[in-house]
């Protein structure tokens, strides 16, 4: 099993590590989708915990496309995704580029008027 082993590269502050791990996880399409966007949100963390607010923004967007991706009706998914896109646009905010902010804020709207 591989989840001991990310948590234990965790702990350790191997984050890089932990990343590739956990990327191969999120690209396994055959993967249940749920544990492709908590692995995301790891990912996202670890990223944080490295100081790269930029690609941590990029990873919670991941779990936004992985949410939306999903089968279900597009209000539930809007609702889903909105918290995963407030943590992008966090991060973006203390250290992304202003196109960051600015499509994370677009994005961020949009699914608000969709979770109505």
């Amino acid at each position: 099993m591989v989840l001991p082993e990310i948590v234990s590269l965790i702990n350790r502050g191997e984050y890089g590590s932990a990343i590739s791990l956990m990327e191969k996880i999120v690209k396994d399409k055959s993967k249940p989708t749920n544990e492709r966007i908590e692995y995301c949100v790891w990912i996202a963390e670890c990223y944080k915990k490295l100081n790269d607010l930029k690609l941590s923004g990029d990873w919670y967007l991941e779990a936004v496309k992985i949410v939306l991706s999903q089968d279900s009706e597009i209000r539930l998914k809007a609702k889903q995704a909105l918290p995963y896109c407030e943590k992008a646009l966090e991060n973006y905010r203390e250290g992304g580029d202003a196109l960051d902010v600015m499509e994370a804020v677009k994005l961020k709207h949009r699914l608000q008027e969709l979770s109505k």
